[in-house]
């Protein structure tokens, strides 16, 4: 496949099994947060949730009203298997050096909803972490949409690990 060529996993592609038992932590609780967090919650897939946030912040309260697991940022960086940064691209690279890079070790995964930090390297996760990028910027604008036809129709969406990225050991 080359670079400009884009590869679509359907759920026939994925084994949510794997998610069984893994803690998830959703940074961020916008369009893409909101719905990625409460799909994965509402799966079936057995993964533990938690949402990421600044304590105070105006999203905190939103997200407990939903019956989620609210921690700072950092704390729930440390308990995940799997990283989801979900910030608009002006604040990602502060929280990630503020908080998930200090969590980041081998095995662990990061996955972004979309590739500026990445591929502009704004972001930078040490080797042995594994990279992947599951929501294209169309996705992010009808995110609420998405939620919506995923609780219907059952679906999972994912996306492709980039290979430009380093890729670590995890499942």
């Amino acid at each position: 496949m080359s670079s400009t060529e884009t590869r679509i996993f359907y759920d026939t592609d994925a084994d949510p099994a794997r998610l069984q038992n893994r803690v998830v932590a959703v940074i961020g609780y916008g369009s893409q947060g909101h719905a990625h967090a409460l799909n994965l919650r509402d799966s079936g897939v057995g993964a533990r949730v938690l949402v990421g946030l600044r304590p105070g912040g105006q999203s905190w309260e939103r997200a407990r009203a939903e019956q989620l697991d609210v921690r700072p940022v950092a704390e729930a960086a440390r308990a995940a298997d799997v990283i989801m940064m979900l910030l608009p691209d002006q604040e990602a690279r502060a929280v990630y050096e503020s908080g998930i890079a200090p969590a980041l070790q081998r095995g662990k995964t990061l996955l972004f909803a979309h590739g500026f930090n990445i591929h502009f390297r704004e972001i930078v996760p040490p080797a042995g972490v594994d990279v992947a990028r599951g929501a294209s910027g169309r996705e992010r604008q009808r995110a609420g949409r998405c939620a919506r036809l995923c609780r219907r129709d059952r679906v999972r969406p994912c996306g492709r690990v980039r290979d430009d990225v380093p890729r670590g050991d995890g499942d």
